[in-house]
């Protein structure tokens, strides 16, 4: 099973979403910030083959966005 712990994952998208710059690169973090609140209200069977795949779609996509912004303050 796919541990993500979604209030985690918006927390971080908040605190990139202080120290980026580019207006661009906030809105693709404002966005993905609200999908996690979304899942965080939406977890009526976290065990579910279509929630897991949600998760993890999600968790990749985060990893890859939390990525590319390190590398654009840097």
């Amino acid at each position: 099973m796919l541990l993500v712990d979604p209030r985690g994952k918006a927390a971080e998208c908040e605190r990139a979403i202080e120290l980026v710059s580019d207006p661009e690169r906030r809105v693709v973090l404002e966005s993905l910030r609200s999908v996690w609140i979304a899942m965080c209200d939406a977890r009526p069977a976290p065990d579910g083959p279509c929630h897991v795949s949600e998760l993890s779609t999600i968790a990749q996509i985060h990893t890859e966005l939390m990525a590319n912004c390190r590398r654009a303050m840097h």
